[in-house]
């Protein structure tokens, strides 16, 4: 067993993804560009800033003005802590409040003091002379005392200082704390920059679903880019235009529907007054003669069987139209079985009421099966019989032709007109319900009229053509 799909059916593929595809590699992408612009900004602020700032403070002049004011501060701060030569160890505490001075003290050509050099509580004169003529600004050189400053201790005895001055370290500190706080405030402004592209998207098809919801369906939804917000974007835009799709289908068929009620309104109340008018007489007893009433009566008849086929058609109408069915199971039979029934025994009624059928049958048995609903199948050559029967002229010949057209079996029947036709048979009601039929098994159903020729036309899909669907 088959099941095709009708009219109407929308497929909408590749709507609602989990961002975890396209839109997550864009985020990390964003991530790693902000960063890296961010990282490289402030790499080259740290390398700019330390380049211009030893340009500036780290050169001998410079160095000597800074010496200059520390030594006249480390003079003062022995002044006034009264610093000897068996308590110099007391400077470490001006060494740490001035950090970025390094100061090595000498006395008979021993070291004294060290600024880098770490002492323990209690230890004594002994230990510090003992240390040679030599630090590690040195190099294992002996100090050029031209160099050296002067220092007066409160004991009278006077001392050499070297010392070197690094103040400008200080401000690498600076230039580090600016170029890490510029680093993040430049990845947050890149980052958001970056995102405000689909946050904008984003914004925007919110306010077109505010429209959409409004009841403004012909406003079309943005779509941007190749990606799940994209792909979101054109599944709500095809659902807008299905919905506008069905919108004007269900309109034509009210409208149809109206057109057909109208319609069959008026070709039933022709028969139904004739009937009418045909009761009354005969109810009157104005007729008294036996043929008469027989004759009466015949009519009578006869206007019944015409308003039972209107019935008949607009119920079977309704019944495909009503139920709004979009697909059908269908199942296959073979093509030439199906073309010889409707040669052989579908058309042997019209034979045995006058009419003379020519068939041409290019459908042999190794064409292979027809996918249909048998049920349906014989609506759509009830149909056509009656069709033939109500308009084909009977003095020419209804020719039938049976070919395979690609993947699918093509049968042709042409008749002539019959001409005087009464206006109120022609309703169309089968040939709508055989277009109908024919669709929902995913085939076709075509007429035309050509110079007084009715040309029906029927389109009957393959096994083969189905399964490719």
């Amino acid at each position: 067993m088959y099941t095709t799909s009708g009219e109407g059916d929308i497929e909408l593929s590749k709507v609602f993804y989990t961002l975890k595809t396209k839109l997550m590699w864009y985020l990390l992408g964003a991530i790693a560009f902000a960063l890296l612009i961010s990282v490289g900004c402030g790499y080259l602020l740290v390398q700019g800033g330390t380049h211009a700032i030893e340009k500036i403070f780290n050169n001998e002049q410079m160095n000597q003005t800074f010496q200059q004011r520390y030594i006249e501060d480390l003079q003062n701060y022995v002044t006034n802590q009264q610093i000897k030569v068996d308590n110099i160890t007391q400077l470490k505490e001006w060494s740490e409040n001035n950090p970025y001075v390094y100061i090595a003290i000498y006395q008979n050509n021993c070291v004294i003091f060290n600024s880098d050099y770490i002492y323990s509580d209690g230890e004594g004169e002994d230990n510090i002379d003992s240390a040679p003529l030599m630090d590690s600004h040195t190099s294992n050189e002996l100090i050029d005392s031209d160099k050296m400053y002067t220092l007066v201790l409160t004991d009278g005895s006077t001392a050499s200082v070297d010392m070197f001055c690094y103040d400008y370290w200080k401000y690498n500190n600076y230039i580090w704390v600016v170029s890490i706080c510029l680093c993040i405030c430049l990845f947050i402004c890149i980052l958001a920059n970056l995102l405000k592209v689909k946050f904008s998207y984003i914004n925007q098809m919110e306010n077109e679903l505010q429209i959409l919801e409004g009841g403004n369906l012909e406003h079309p939804i943005t779509i941007k880019g190749e990606d799940e917000l994209s792909n979101l974007a054109r599944g709500i835009e095809q659902m807008r235009l299905s919905v506008i799709e069905n919108m004007q289908k269900e309109k034509m068929m009210l409208q149809a529907n109206k057109d057909l009620v109208t319609s069959m309104s008026h070709d039933l109340r022709t028969p139904l007054t004739t009937l009418a008018g045909y009761l009354e007489i005969l109810s009157m007893d104005r007729v008294t003669e036996p043929e008469q009433c027989k004759r009466y009566l015949e009519l009578s008849l006869a206007k019944t069987k015409e308003i039972k086929e209107l019935s008949d058609e607009l119920f079977e109408y309704f019944l495909i139209y009503g139920e709004d069915r979009k697909q059908i199971d269908v199942e296959p039979v073979p093509a030439y079985e199906l073309v010889m029934d409707l040669v052989e025994n579908q058309f042997l009624s019209l034979e045995e009421q006058g009419f003379q059928v020519v068939a041409h049958n290019h459908v042999d048995e190794n064409t292979g099966n027809c996918l249909i609903h048998v049920k349906y199948m014989q609506r759509v050559l009830n149909n056509i019989l009656s069709n033939l029967c109500k308009y084909a002229e009977a003095d020419k010949p209804i020719e039938i032709i049976a070919n395979r057209e690609q993947s699918h079996v093509v049968i042709r029947i042409r008749n002539g007109i019959r001409e005087n036709l009464d206006k109120h048979e022609s309703t169309n009601i089968g040939l709508i319900t055989c277009s109908r039929i024919m669709k929902l098994q995913h085939g076709k159903f075509q007429t035309y009229s050509v110079e007084g020729e009715f040309i029906a036309k029927l389109v009957i899909p393959l096994e083969s053509a189905a399964k490719a669907l």
